[in-house]
């Protein structure tokens, strides 16, 4: 697994015997988020015993362990039955493993039902129990789960190597010409990228693909203060922009490309795009 910030930051806490009971995660790619989560569990369960960790560790990755628990939303909802399911599997000890361990997927998807039930895991948390709620916008979390877990941030790189680089392009001027012209960016939508993506959705999934890329590149180029590369010198202005406002940008392309799992209206979803970065 590639380098994480977020794992090594989570593996840190647990040998200093810091590790609280719950994270909330703000990601842009749940299923990468998913996989980082699993990683980490593996380390806070690993014994001095190398066949048995190998065992675990595919365990956990095939989730056929009893001691995790998984839940994941179902027409954008997590119903209070799953959560009470995982309270009940929860009164006895972990089996194979050190902790009892559950992970919420798109759990904004929790309601308030949903979501007060878990409030004594994260009220009254046991020793022996840890969580994580994944997310790819924290806001829309319910604030009785989001003010009792610690919340870190898991952005992941876009890889440029899927996109066509004709799209790469496309996305540049795109983003010149929505902060240089923003009054005008409704109407480009319509008279220049609606024509350009054609409706098809693979289009437009090439092109918040490249935004979401660029941005990424973008975000770390300033936080390391280093130099653009050539293909991207034409968008030097956004480094004038601070930390906080290039990470909003990377959060408004992870709701659209979240939006993309189901059919939308293309016209809609990019006129949605320039009115969020507006509120």
């Amino acid at each position: 697994m590639q380098d994480n910030q977020v794992l090594n930051y989570l593996e840190k806490r647990y040998h200093e015997n810091k590790l609280p009971h719950a994270f909330l995660l703000e990601t842009n790619n749940i299923d990468k988020c998913l996989n980082m989560v699993k990683e980490f569990l593996k380390i806070i369960n690993y014994t001095d015993n190398e066949e048995e960790n190998s065992k675990l560790s595919k365990l956990i990755d095939n989730e056929e362990i009893p001691s995790l628990k998984i839940i994941k939303q179902e027409n954008n909802m997590i119903k209070i039955e799953e959560v009470n399911d995982l309270k009940e599997s929860f009164m006895t000890m972990p089996v194979f493993t050190k902790y009892n361990m559950y992970i919420f997927t798109n759990a904004e998807c929790l309601n308030n039902k949903s979501a007060n039930a878990m409030l004594k895991f994260l009220e009254e948390p046991e020793e022996n129990i840890i969580g994580f709620f994944i997310t790819n916008n924290k806001e829309n979390m319910i604030d009785t789960i989001k003010s009792r877990c610690e919340i870190l941030l898991d952005y992941y790189k876009e890889d440029k190597v899927n996109i066509p680089s004709t799209w790469i392009k496309i996305a540049i001027n795109y983003i010149k010409e929505i902060n240089m012209n923003e009054d005008m960016a409704l109407l480009y939508n319509k008279d220049v990228l609606s024509p350009i993506i054609n409706n098809e959705r693979e289009n437009l999934l090439y092109l918040f693909k490249s935004l979401m890329y660029i941005y990424n590149e973008i975000l770390e180029i300033s936080i390391k203060n280093i130099e653009l590369p050539e293909d991207l010198k034409e968008l030097s202005f956004l480094l004038d922009k601070d930390y906080n406002t290039l990470l909003k940008e990377t959060k408004y392309l992870s709701n659209i490309l979240d939006i993309l799992n189901y059919n939308v209206n293309i016209n809609m979803l990019l006129d949605r795009y320039i009115l969020e970065r507006r509120d």
